[in-house]
């Protein structure tokens, strides 16, 4: 690596060109030294989603998870928009499509063209080694021999890790199944997308849902959860990695027609509009006038998850936005719904 531009003196030599005189001895620099470098900034692949680097992709079986990947590298491809709203940057793209046949690829590409033309940058691949059986050699002679490579799509890690010896914990297993990886995409300036799957185990933290060690998760550079109710065109991306400064998650909608996926917008605002949609028709289907608690009980038998807390804040919000009537006491109805206020204490 050569040293950054912008920097001056010994010290940005010493971070970058360790002394081979020192015999071994630890070779440190100081927080001055470190100040001094300017370094470049994040190289996005896809705007805010997909940096440079290795990103795990997890979601569970038949939810959508290889239809986004080729979404991804249509985008690349082409330098169009992702999701339907991010900018790609543009470049060529090897998909690994280790699970596939060109009988399925043929028909995923062209229902997600439509009537655009497939894009010459696209460069699909269905038999590769495994990593400790020439794969990375393969990989890293396709990067030199396609120097404007963006994206590479693994589909799945599965097909690619070396298999599991058994004579090694599940940690170093992991670690070694993509640590290879992460120096081929730092040395070609791409960013390797390796889809993955999701325990059925639910969780508070996305990341403890991919399956896996935590050897897997701590090897790579960030990782996209997608999950999806099954039967449901909503979902939900948490983003998160080393170069993302903030972890986030965006709501995303489901178009089985073009089989596309569409972000919608930020997840918890989204929740919050999907939590009164589902209160004025939980209002709207019910005689007697509800609270909270109630309210707060149906919505969580819809899945759309809320506390009571946030219900009774919602409420008050949306009888402040006329959404809702509040009959007082606690109990609310829906706003086309016509009860005299003073019999709402004697319902349940």
């Amino acid at each position: 690596m050569s040293n950054p531009a912008g920097t001056h003196g010994d010290a940005p030599s010493r971070l970058t060109h360790p002394d081979p005189k020192r015999n071994g001895k630890l070779e440190t620099f100081t927080a001055a030294d470190l100040m001094m470098l300017s370094l470049p900034a994040v190289n996005w692949i896809v705007e805010d989603i997909l940096p440079q680097g290795v990103t795990l992709l997890a979601g569970k079986p038949k939810m959508g998870k290889s239809w986004m990947a080729l979404g991804l590298a249509l985008a690349v491809a082409t330098g169009g928009l992702a999701l339907g709203k991010k900018q790609a940057a543009q470049g060529e793209v090897l998909y690994l499509a280790l699970e596939d046949n060109p009988r399925r690829l043929h028909r995923r590409v062209k229902k997600l063209l439509g009537n655009t033309e497939a894009s010459p940058g696209l460069h699909i691949n269905l038999e590769c080694r495994r990593l400790d059986d020439g794969g990375i050699e393969a990989l890293d002679g396709f990067l030199e021999d396609h120097p404007d490579t963006k994206l590479v799509i693994v589909d799945t890690l599965a097909r690619l890790k070396p298999r599991v010896s058994g004579r090694r914990s599940q940690y170093d297993e992991d670690r070694d199944s993509v640590d290879s990886l992460v120096p081929l995409a730092d040395k070609h300036g791409v960013a390797i997308l390796l889809v993955h799957h999701l325990r059925e185990m639910q969780s508070d933290d996305p990341l403890d849902m991919i399956t896996g060690s935590v050897g897997l998760i701590g090897s790579v550079d960030g990782a996209l959860v997608l999950k999806r109710e099954r039967g449901k065109a909503d979902a939900y991306l948490h983003i998160d990695g080393r170069d993302i400064e903030n972890p986030t998650e965006l709501a995303l909608e489901w178009n089985p027609k073009a089989a596309t996926w569409t972000i919608l917008g930020d997840a918890e605002e989204y929740r919050m509009s999907e939590g009164r949609r589902t209160i004025l028709a939980i209002l709207e289907n019910t005689e007697e006038p509800l609270g909270p608690k109630v309210i707060h009980e149906m919505l969580s038998a819809k899945s759309v998850e809320m506390g009571e807390g946030a219900v009774r804040q919602m409420l008050s919000q949306m009888a402040k936005d006329s959404q809702v009537k509040n009959l007082g006491r606690g109990k609310y109805v829906h706003p086309a719904r016509e009860i005299e206020p003073d019999n709402a204490d004697t319902l349940t």
